[in-house]
Formats: structure tokens, C-alpha cells, sequence
């Protein structure tokens, strides 16, 4: 499956697999304005909400 991203090119190729289902799976949703930023630092709020999202996941 594809990341629908405009930067999802510059994802490492050993990221993708785990990129696809994090986003798949709701844990991720990127930053806004169609950018996943996989280069990119996440902040502790940031961090928070994809475990928060993983857990809530996992309840299912």
C-alpha cells in the first residue's frame, strides 16, 4: 500500500513497512497539509498521542 503523502519519498526504505501500518492503523496521521515529515523530530505531545493512539488501538 502506499503512504499518501507529498514527503513520503524521502522515507527510509526500511521505515515504510512500519510507516504503512502505523498509519493504517491510525497511530499516525501525519503533521497537516498532506506531510508526513518521516525526517522529522516528534515532540513529547507528539509521542504522547501515537502511544495514546496505539493503546486505543490495541482495545479494539
Amino acid at each position: 500500500k502506499e503512504l499518501h503523502f507529498t514527503d513520503a519519498d524521502k522515507a527510509s526504505g526500511y521505515a515504510l513497512e512500519a510507516l504503512r501500518w502505523a498509519v493504517e492503523n491510525g497511530v499516525m496521521s501525519g503533521k497537516g497539509g498532506g506531510i508526513l515529515d518521516p525526517k522529522g523530530l516528534a515532540t513529547r505531545a507528539q509521542t504522547a498521542q501515537m502511544l495514546k493512539n496505539y493503546l486505543e488501538g490495541q482495545s479494539e
